[in-house]
């Protein structure tokens, strides 16, 4: 299956989208910049808890991902301050019960379902194929584009094989231009 890429600049429109002078907005916009920096999926999202964050390491757990495999990935710095305005501001005005570990929760104080994280995104785009998993490939790709390692990628994205990591990097015939101007392949050669 073939996904869609969003562009660099698709992702900061759509990151810029969420109000953030709305409960809404505020979770809204940390949700979508997690999602986005940490090449979490859908579920992976759903599933988090509070106690999943550190804000001291900058980094996620993903407890229990595809094929139940836990693994630790980074926080994005932009990702840190939606969250910290989010926990601090809007959390807190939902939250009916103290006890209640869901990171994201909707309205009515529960944890956001794996759905209602598929229509949040779809709320703020009118390009149908921009999923949540597109934003995992966009990742991934923009990662790759700037230099990245596709070993880090990897383990970023929780893939046992580089391989499968490739499928996620989706590089065009620019990008290669691009990267091939940077490099001189050319031996200076003396001739006698």
């Amino acid at each position: 299956m073939s996904y869609y890429v969003p562009t660099e600049k698709e992702m900061i429109d759509l990151l810029n989208k969420p109000d953030l002078d709305t409960v809404k907005g505020r979770r809204d916009k940390a949700m979508l910049e997690l999602l986005y920096s940490s090449a979490l999926r859908r579920e992976e999202l759903h599933n988090l808890n509070i106690d999943d964050i550190d804000l001291v390491e900058d980094t996620v757990r993903v407890n229990q991902g595809k094929f139940k495999k836990d693994r630790i990935v980074p926080l994005g710095k932009a990702a840190k301050e939606s969250l910290l305005l989010y926990l601090s501001k809007s959390r807190p005005k939902w939250l009916k019960n103290a006890k209640e570990k869901a990171l994201f929760i909707a309205e009515r104080s529960n944890r956001l379902s794996a759905c209602m994280v598929h229509e949040i995104l779809k709320s703020y785009t009118d390009n149908k194929r921009i999923t949540v998993h597109s934003l995992r490939h966009a990742c991934a790709t923009h990662m790759l584009k700037r230099g990245a390692d596709i070993i880090h990628i990897q383990k970023l994205l929780g893939h046992s094989s580089p391989k499968t990591t490739e499928i996620y990097t989706k590089l065009f015939p620019n990008d290669l231009s691009v990267a091939y101007g940077k490099i001189d392949l050319r031996v200076e050669s003396k001739v006698f």
